[in-house]
């Protein structure tokens, strides 16, 4: 007997929204905030800081990108890996 997810297979939207225009842009999982990335801040060099928060303490990552489409690239790459180990589809 193999004991499957109910949730397994099941598909889910990976979409981007920016609430308030010049401030973060949410990466949201469904109905759910799953990220950000953050317009550049001069003391941050000018660059772009990404940041995923799903999976707790131990899941969160960040990083900064030269680019929105890199952080953006970045923090998808993030959301699509749980994703795959949670047994979803994009």
């Amino acid at each position: 007997m193999t004991d499957h997810h109910p949730d397994a297979g099941k598909m889910v939207s990976l979409t981007f929204t920016q609430p308030h225009p010049g401030g973060r842009i949410l990466l949201m999982l469904g109905q759910h905030q799953a990220g950000a990335v953050f317009p550049p801040c001069p003391t941050e060099g000018g660059r772009w800081l990404w940041r995923w928060w799903l999976g707790g303490p131990t899941g969160m990552k960040e990083g900064r990108a030269k680019t929105e489409l890199a952080a953006k690239n970045a923090i998808l790459s993030q959301a699509r890996d749980w994703l795959r180990k949670a047994g979803l589809q994009e």
